[in-house]
């Protein structure tokens, strides 16, 4: 495998830090006037590409001229870097080991700087072309040579130990250098996911012991955390998610529904979409799934969660209900439960809070400008909760809130809308906080008051309104061509398809007919936390999108 610090970094790694080599790293005076022109040549090709084919003819016209030993070596090490970007790592290790025989002995006191630095970069090419595919021994000999002229990156330096180490077959010495060179790494580079997934794989070949060790003697604490995390010793408060990543992946993984009760019908939808997230899953890394009946009340579901845990579920999905869950963690901890929604208590779920997805629909309104809102809301729980969080808002942040609250079986909003009207043709933004179908609704009836919706593409005529709406029961089988009246309309969905939840999509849509709903997905997060070890990461929050045709439009994502 083609990599080393992913090696997608070495290439730039490389042009920046020897971006002198052309000009600098060998004394002008030292090229004989009747060389000078090649040597021009040269330097020119490797500031355009070094991996150039110009590089190498210049630099064998230069070699065809017999050059004095250091331009020679400043000659053979352009070879070699190239080699290097090319990734031919024999050619390159055969030219920079040519060039350092010439440079041997020659950076001693009193010998130009330029020569002195030739020879740190000739040798840093050769490391890391061995490091990549030459002997790891050799590798790591000259790592440490670098290391001792104080010329080589920290970076570099641990992930080329990392690498070399591996190949060498090192299991102990690989995890503990992969962890220091992760320490070092940024979160969202090709060299951290490298790095995650070696240590993932190097850590079921070393004993509890042997882990233990390594920490003691690890480079930072971060790394120790990480290492005493894979052995199931939470890391320290305030830890890093990679730190966190470390934790030992779940080989059996426990999903609780209620096949039984009053719930059992929630459940249905729940099972296809756990079938569907298994088979797609199933293909990354095998995993025992266990199932028990939570049924449909706490004490159900307290007995369920006793025996999944009996059956030795490191992470447990569901169950449904907020007192059922209560129930569950009572018996069974809150740290082994992922929910398939927000979290409850202390039991971590997989989707922002309804009151966090409510204020972001809010502060979206206020950032277009909406000095006022109106907001429709059902006279249930589910609406008394959009009421709560948004009464504790602070009063500079809307100048007018105004509520109006409806029978959950309403269906038609016109005496509803009556009273506002002026408000909202005066500029007032519009929340409903209800399912997605009866938005629907109520959209149609701002239609025929001869209103539209704001970056909507349906009736362009008429006084244009900010809709905003939390989006329950979000679907892509809701919105686009069958529902226009949505068009434009500015949601705050408790889950939605993203380029995480595709083979998912495809697969529920294989065995369903029909595209997976916001519950589907919920399950499909909760899963695909707990498969990848994520599980203790999570951090959800709104996400705010545009309904636009068929597709959604993120206006704001975590």
């Amino acid at each position: 495998m083609l990599i080393v610090l992913a090696l997608a970094a070495l290439p730039s790694a490389v042009s920046c830090k020897t971006s002198r080599a052309g000009q600098e790293l060998v004394d002008p005076s030292e090229v004989p006037a009747d060389l000078r022109d090649e040597w021009a040549t040269l330097v020119e090709a490797r500031e355009q590409d070094r991996s150039s084919d110009a590089v190498e003819a210049a630099a064998d016209a230069l070699l065809d001229q017999s050059p004095p030993p250091g331009l020679r070596a400043g000659a053979l090490h352009a070879k070699a870097e190239r080699a290097y970007l090319l990734a031919d790592d024999g050619a390159a290790i055969r030219w920079a080991d040519e060039a350092a025989q010439l440079l041997a002995g020659e950076a001693a006191p009193g010998r130009a700087r330029e020569t002195t630095e030739l020879r740190a970069q000739v040798h840093r090419t050769l490391a890391l072309a061995l490091v990549r595919g030459g002997d790891p021994a050799r590798a790591l000999a000259e790592l440490e040579r670098l290391e001792g002229w104080g010329t080589l990156d920290r970076v570099e330096l641990r992930g080329g130990r990392a690498v070399a180490r591996d190949r060498q077959g090192d299991v102990e010495g690989a995890l503990a250098a992969f962890v220091a060179w992760r320490e070092l790494l940024a979160d969202d580079s090709a060299d951290a996911g490298y790095a995650e997934a070696r240590i993932r794989a190097l850590v079921g070949g070393v004993d509890r012991a042997g882990i233990e060790a390594l920490a003691e003697a690890a480079t930072g604490p971060r790394a120790a955390d990480c290492l005493r995390a894979t052995l199931g010793v939470e890391p320290a408060s305030g830890a890093p998610a990679w730190v966190l990543a470390c934790r030992p992946l779940p080989k059996r993984i426990g999903v609780l529904l209620p096949r039984s009760g009053k719930l059992a019908a929630l459940a249905d939808a729940q099972l296809a979409a756990v079938v569907a997230a298994v088979t797609v899953l199933g293909r990354e890394r095998p995993v025992e799934l266990l199932w028990r009946d939570s049924g449909s009340s706490p004490g159900t579901a307290r007995t369920a969660a006793e025996r999944i845990v009996a059956d030795g579920a490191d992470v447990i999905i569901g169950p449904i209900g907020v007192r059922n869950v209560e129930a569950a963690v009572a018996v069974a901890g809150d740290e082994r439960f992922l929910l398939p929604g927000e979290s409850v208590a202390d039991a971590r779920g997989v989707a922002a809070s309804l009151d966090a997805r409510a204020r972001a629909l809010v502060d979206y309104a206020r950032g277009e400008g909406a000095a006022s809102l109106i907001v429709m809301l059902p006279e249930n729980g589910y609406g008394r909760r959009v009421r709560k969080a948004l009464e504790g808002l602070e009063p500079s942040q809307l100048k007018r809130l105004k509520f109006i609250d409806y029978s959950p079986k309403t269906t038609s909003f016109s005496p509803l809308l009556a009273p506002v009207l002026k408000e909202l043709r005066g500029g007032s933004a519009l929340l409903v906080a209800d399912a997605l179908p009866r938005t629907e609704l109520i959209i149609r009836q701002l239609r025929r008051e001869r209103m539209r919706v704001r970056d909507g593409s349906v009736d362009r005529e008429g006084a244009e309104v900010l809709v905003l709406a939390t989006g329950e029961g979000f679907s892509p089988d809701r919105i686009g061509a069958k529902h226009a009246s949505l068009d434009g309309v500015v949601i705050a969905p408790v889950a939605f398809p993203d380029s995480g939840s595709r083979a998912f999509e495809a697969e529920y849509r294989a065995q369903q007919g029909v595209e997976p709903d916001d519950q589907a997905l919920l399950v499909w997060r909760a899963l695909s936390a707990a498969w990848s070890g994520a599980s203790g990461t999570l951090v959800p929050e709104a996400a705010v999108l545009r309904i636009q045709g068929s597709q959604l439009v993120a206006l704001k994502t975590p």
